[in-house]
């Protein structure tokens, strides 16, 4: 492994940096206002790409602020004018199992049967855009198994820690537009699909051929969203940047890309919870979300996510607001806990990537001149400034901790966590 020191955040020491290194797939990228009237032409370029027409295409949509607008009627008058053939499905919450299975089968039969004559267009937010993945990719497993004489699969067997099938790889023709920026879905190969309740889950479907083939970026999409989702959106890219940086697994462009993700975030975040229809800091902050998902897609993320699942699978809470609640006491148990075993080259790692970001984002440094002990004071403004509700407003209770530390995995997170770190960062985000 190829290696070079560079300077870490305490005098004196050195952090080998890691030069033998993959960065996943990335889709083709088309970011700028108005972007979303290309749409039409990128699917025409694809058919002439791959010699045949499709036979249907799929708009999926979140709730009912893309709906609602004149951009939605805009996209469909155009398309439909191009003679594409468009079914619609709404997913106004986060996917679940049962709603993936009935839009794949409605639509593979649709296409009489070819999922290769299918384009699954999902515009809307991080929802929208990981029910178009599974779609997509339940289609072409659904075709594989009628060619097979096999029952159609439901989108279950194939997800991470529920199933005991392997996704092919094989899906649907993908094109995904974020209409709010937090999640980065639209350049990551995963789609989270969710059982809320008791038995309930929230759990991948991964594949490195399920990033989308196009990311059509236009912040003009996220105009108008509402304050709480910006808001929570927003501190749940900042914390995939924070994670993926600080992650073991962050390889020199990851860091790089973290980097300025976070300073497109640092200078637009308050900005666009000010007026909401900035469309300069709505650009920043889809910037700050795209390298969110660059990040998480090639250093897999840390605690707070470990815990945002097993939260979202039993409370309606937002994922973005889970996020943000966890934010600081995480941040804080990481640096606590990395400062005892500083001798460590991962741990020096880590803190030099948590002094970076608190340069970005607190230019003052903490009382000991430290940068990085500035950060949680930095964050905890952030996300008071936000607004957003806690997670007992939610319906966590105190006697729930037990039982949701036991369900977090160990993700990437730059130190071990045990059981009991998890509950104490329950107990103070609660």
């Amino acid at each position: 492994m190829s290696k070079r020191p560079t300077a870490s955040a305490e005098s004196g020491k050195e952090c080998p940096v890691n030069y033998a290194f993959t960065f996943a797939r990335t889709p083709r990228l088309e970011f700028g206002p108005r972007r979303l009237a290309l749409v039409p032409a990128l699917i025409a370029g694809r058919e002439k790409a791959q010699g045949f027409p499709f036979a249907v295409a799929a708009l999926v949509t979140g709730g009912a602020s893309f709906r609602a607008g004149s951009r939605y009627a805009g996209l469909v008058a155009e398309l439909r004018s191009a003679g594409v053939r468009l079914l619609e499905f709404a997913c106004a919450h986060e996917p679940d199992p049962d709603f993936i299975d009935a839009s794949a089968a409605a639509l593979l039969n649709a296409s009489g049967g070819r999922a290769e004559r299918i384009a699954v267009l999902a515009v809307g937010g991080g929802s929208a855009m990981d029910a178009g993945k599974a779609i997509a990719a339940l289609c072409a497993e659904s075709e594989a198994a009628a060619k097979r004489g096999e029952t159609p699969p439901s989108v279950k067997n194939f997800l991470e820690g529920v199933g005991d099938r392997t996704p092919s790889g094989s899906t649907s023709w993908l094109l995904a537009a974020p209409t709010t920026a937090g999640t980065g879905s639209e350049a990551t190969k995963n789609a989270v699909i969710s059982k809320i309740g008791a038995g309930g889950f929230k759990k991948s479907l991964r594949h490195d051929s399920f990033v989308p083939a196009v990311a059509v970026v236009d912040a003009e999409l996220a105009l108008g969203c509402p304050h709480e989702v910006t808001a929570a959106s927003g501190l749940d890219a900042l914390v995939q940047l924070l994670e993926a940086w600080t992650s073991p697994q962050a390889s020199p462009l990851v860091e790089a890309v973290c980097a300025s993700g976070i300073v497109a975030f640092a200078r637009s975040f308050e900005r666009v919870l000010a007026d909401g229809n900035d469309l300069e800091a709505r650009s920043d902050m889809a910037y700050a979300a795209y390298c969110s998902g660059l990040g998480l897609a090639n250093a897999g993320l840390g605690c707070v996510h470990a815990l945002a699942s097993p939260l979202g699978s039993r409370y309606p809470v937002p994922h973005g607001a889970a996020c943000a609640a966890l934010l600081v006491p995480a941040t804080d148990l990481n640096l606590r806990l990395l400062r005892e075993r500083g001798g460590e080259p991962g741990s020096r790692k880590a803190i030099a990537a948590y002094a970076a970001a608190a340069r970005l984002l607190a230019p003052l440094s903490g009382a000991s001149g430290r940068p990085e002990d500035g950060l949680p004071a930095a964050l905890r403004r952030l996300v008071t400034i936000a607004g957003l509700r806690r997670l007992a407003d939610w319906g966590m209770r105190e006697a729930d901790i037990p039982e949701l530390a036991s369900a977090a995995g160990t993700k990437t997170n730059p130190v071990a966590l045990a059981a009991s770190d998890y509950e104490a960062l329950l107990h103070e985000a609660i």
